[in-house]
Formats: C-alpha cells, structure tokens, sequence
C-alpha cells in the first residue's frame, strides 16, 4: 500500500496533524518513522481503518493495485463456489434426512396392539 506523511494524511484524511501525531503515539494508528528529516510514513490502510476519506478526495493507490490482488480474488471465487457446492449437498441430505423421519416417527408412535393372552 501507499504511504503517506503526517501532512499528506491530514488533507486526505481531513484530520489536524495533531490529532495524527497523537494516535501515533497512543498506537490507534501504526507508522513508521524514518530519519530526522523523513517524518512519519503512515500507510493508506492505517489511515482508512481509522479515519474516513474527505468528500471528494482520491485515494492515492498505485495503478497496479488491483492486479495484485486479482490471483487472491481468484481464488477466493472458487473457494465460494467449492462451499456452495457443499452447502447444496448438504442441503440435499438434510432434506433427505427429514422425509425419513417424517415417515418413520408416526410408526414409533404408533399404539401396540396388545395380544389377548396377556394379563
């Protein structure tokens, strides 16, 4: 993901710098601190599970960022269509399960005919 500054955050975000700074230190959001004259490096992600995005701001994503994405989302598709297979077989033999027992409860139920030799 994208990395931000302290101030690129700020005006993306529509949050006052020191308010950044202070979840910073009190860990709401994690970033990295690079050299004295670097700042902090916040990554889009932090910021978004955080903050929300200003009306009309553009995250700052890079072009090839849903290529990246794009063998995962694959497969996590057919993982979904594997379970819902699955969840049809077992649907079926649920159903299946059910008829068996309708038929077989009222038999359980059913009065026993007592013999006319017993006391």
């Amino acid at each position: 993901m994208a990395k931000l500054s302290i101030n690129a955050a700020a005006k993306l975000f529509d949050v006052s710098r020191p308010t950044i700074l202070k979840h910073l230190t009190e860990g709401k959001i994690t970033g990295s601190k690079g050299g004295k004259s670097d700042g902090w490096q916040i990554d889009t992600s932090e910021l978004a599970r955080a903050y929300k995005l200003r009306a009309g701001a553009e995250t700052p994503l890079p072009a090839n960022s849903t290529t990246a994405f794009t063998p995962i989302l694959e497969d996590l598709r057919a993982e979904v269509e594997r379970l819902k297979s699955s969840l049809a077989v077992a649907e079926a033999l649920a159903d299946e399960r059910g008829t068996r027992l309708d038929q077989i409860v009222p038999l359980l139920m059913a009065p026993k005919k007592r013999k006319w030799w017993q006391f």
